[in-house]
């Protein structure tokens, strides 16, 4: 199954995502849980852990691609901006495999999802 659609989805972005993600993955990391440390370097607010993006694109990823993605699956992704609570981050897939997250600030995670 690989469809030829471009494939979207939007999540709004929480602090306690960002908790319950470090949580999981024992990022300890204080930039991701205290608003006033990441604020004072000039952030908007904490900020979300990377993986999860590239989880929600991979998830993207698996839905065009279907079950050749876990075993052909190929991902290659950039961090360019920060998401903070209260984003809503938008979340694509082109159909020539581009992927890209958005926030309504900026541009947040960019690179390809294709098939080996």
């Amino acid at each position: 199954m690989m469809t030829k659609n471009r494939l979207e989805k939007t999540v709004l972005q929480t602090q306690e995502m960002f908790d319950r993600y470090g949580e999981i993955n024992g990022d300890k990391d204080i930039i991701h849980y205290d608003d006033a440390y990441a604020k004072a370097r000039g952030f908007r607010g904490t900020l979300g852990h990377g993986l999860m993006y590239t989880g929600y694109v991979c998830d993207l990823a698996a839905k065009k691609y279907g079950r050749d993605w876990h075993y052909r699956g190929r991902l290659t992704v950039k961090y360019v901006r920060g998401v903070c609570p209260g984003d809503q981050l938008v979340v694509s897939i082109e159909p020539d495999g581009e992927v890209q997250c958005k926030s309504q600030f900026d541009t947040t995670l960019v690179g390809s999802a294709t098939l080996t």
